[in-house]
């Protein structure tokens, strides 16, 4: 059969040379017969016992994936247990069985359905991912609802390349690394949760091939290159060859990474640099110590407000909190709160629908129009404060006068706490996240206002350069290293350091090994990133001086030439 080669979108890096298995999954037969009256408690008891089923198969994918991914991926079945348990699902499901008289299964694929086309119109591409857990959740239902026993694992063969319509995380979970070592699917995004394991498991991984099932054969030889999304079925001996090279290449690399542990983030002329970890969940403070990082950056506090039928209380933010301060010890940790908006809705906060959310109530507009919800997390943070080296972050600052009220309001809360008797640390240092176009021309003002920056690349760059990050369409103009961009960069940070204050960045440029010389050059010293981003920011940190690198982003601020 003559080579062929299909695209489709990089999400996990990394080559893999193997044989293709398609991976088609049964469905569970759903019947569409209405109930009748006298049927119905019959029915929400088989339910209910379909749910219980189903929350020890999700805790057994957990142990799993802890087991062969790491305690920071198993976290993804954290979120499908809180999914089955929000009356949003298991209750609107109930709620057709009763009123309705829908059969369990019909109730469970219509309450899915409506539930995935609500996530599908998010505008945050991280939450429209989040429908294929949806789809899992009701997947697992319908096969417990039908009596199939749980899912074992396949018994693939050794160099197993899957490849199959969509896989959900259940599914992914069941895969043996040892022998599974590439996944290739018609759907699905890079923020999928299968996606996350994929690169958790260093196993390449391409999603949105269009057709592949359709040309893929059972046993047929293929490349993946999870770096440039691209699947090569049936290679010939020319090509072959060079792929064979790099997996050698990335193996010694991957040794050479590890050796780097150990070691300190020093340049060559002895400067240092600290390198930390953005983590979203308080199991990925331990994960970020075992790849080296020295504190936590950004800690997304999202996860206790988002996939839940209320907002969290205080004592459970709180908790939440601590256990990463103590984990953390000495080391500093940056707690940013609620950033969320009209893209991202949170329960128990209404929000009108937006024409262009991304411009509307989000970040620390919506904390300050919600002072409740934004107090009760202050205190939350402030009483960790007490058991570790806590920082307290703003999101989405545009002016300085949101910036003043919301550190009024931080005092208030301090007076409260001192009325009650309730510890925290006074001294706790405040900063913000520079992410619009406004925050990097006023930097000079508001950094009198605050104790650090944190530099959020990912929306600086879409503000900056009007470019929608999630439109593929217009991928190629989302360049972080625009000209217009490095000066924003180049303006806060220099009003930072300009006065003795700390300057960091924590989106996505912190970990590109492109942007590192430049950022080390426009003067920041700490980068912060996906933990497993760290070996290697480390080894390009450690080969670089920094009078080099300020000479490349002097040239990088006058010419404004990417390479």
């Amino acid at each position: 059969m003559a080579e062929r080669r299909l695209r489709g979108t990089p999400a996990a890096p990394g080559v893999a040379v193997g044989h293709i298995v398609r991976y088609v999954p049964t469905r569970a037969a759903v019947t569409t017969t209405t109930l009748k009256p006298e049927e119905v408690d019959a029915e929400i008891a088989r339910l209910h016992a379909a749910v219980t089923r189903v929350r020890e198969r999700i805790d057994a994918a957990r142990t799993r994936a802890a087991a062969t991914a790491g305690a920071q991926e198993a976290a993804i079945f954290d979120a499908h247990l809180l999914m089955l348990e929000d009356p949003a699902f298991t209750g609107e499901i109930e709620r057709r069985i009763r009123e309705e008289h829908q059969p369990a299964g019909r109730a469970v694929e219509d309450t899915a359905a409506a539930l995935r086309e609500q996530f599908a119109q998010m505008g945050d591409e991280y939450l429209r991912a989040r429908a294929a857990d949806i789809q899992d959740i009701a997947t697992q239902l319908l096969r417990a609802l039908a009596g199939d026993e749980p899912a074992r694992p396949p018994e693939f063969p050794e160099n197993t390349i899957i490849v199959a319509e969509e896989l959900l995380p259940s599914d992914t979970a069941l895969l043996d690394p040892d022998r599974v070592v590439a996944l290739v699917t018609e759907r699905g995004s890079r923020t999928a949760h299968v996606a996350i394991l994929a690169r958790a498991l260093e196993m390449p991984a391409i999603v949105g091939v269009a057709g592949v099932l359709a040309q893929a054969q059972e046993g047929e030889g293929a490349i993946v290159d999870g770096d440039w999304g691209e699947l090569i079925l049936s290679p010939d001996t020319d090509t072959l060859p060079g792929y064979q090279s790099r997996l050698d290449v990335a193996r010694q690399e991957r040794a050479r990474l590890r050796s780097l542990h150990a070691l300190p983030a020093d340049t060559l002329d002895g400067v240092r640099i600290t390198l930390l970890a953005n983590i979203g969940t308080p199991r990925e403070a331990e994960i970020a110590l075992t790849h080296g990082a020295e504190g936590v950056g950004l800690f997304r506090t999202e996860f206790l407000f988002l996939d839940r039928p209320e907002p969290p209380s205080e004592e459970e933010q709180y908790q939440a909190y601590r256990h990463v301060a103590e984990v953390m010890a000495y080391r500093p940790v940056v707690i940013r709160t609620l950033d969320v908006g009209g893209d991202k809705p949170v329960p128990g906060v209404h929000l009108e629908p937006e024409a262009n959310p991304f411009l509307g109530i989000r970040g620390l507009r919506l904390s300050l129009r919600y002072p409740d919800l934004f107090r009760t997390q202050i205190r939350a943070i402030l009483r960790a404060s007490a058991h570790g080296n806590v920082h307290m972050m703003f999101p989405m600052v545009a002016t300085v006068q949101d910036l003043l009220d919301a550190r009024q309001i931080v005092e208030e809360v301090k007076d409260e706490l001192n009325a009650a008797g309730i510890p925290y640390a006074d001294d706790l240092p405040i900063g913000i996240m520079v992410e619009t176009p406004a925050a990097a021309v006023a930097a000079d003002v508001l950094i009198r206002e605050v104790d650090f920056f944190s530099i959020g690349t990912n929306d600086l760059v879409q503000y900056t350069l009007a470019v929608d990050r999630t439109n593929a369409e217009l991928a190629r103009r989302y360049d972080p290293l625009d000209v217009s961009v490095v000066r924003m960069i180049a303006q806060a940070t220099s009003a930072a350091t300009g006065i003795g204050k700390s300057v960091a960045v924590c989106g996505e440029m912190a970990g590109d090994p492109e942007a590192i010389p430049l950022l080390l050059g426009l003067g920041v010293r700490e980068l912060s990133m996906t933990a497993t981003s760290i070996p290697r920011a480390k080894e390009i940190v450690r080969s670089l001086r920094i009078a080099d690198a300020e000479q490349e982003a002097q040239r990088r601020i006058i010419g404004g030439l990417s390479d």
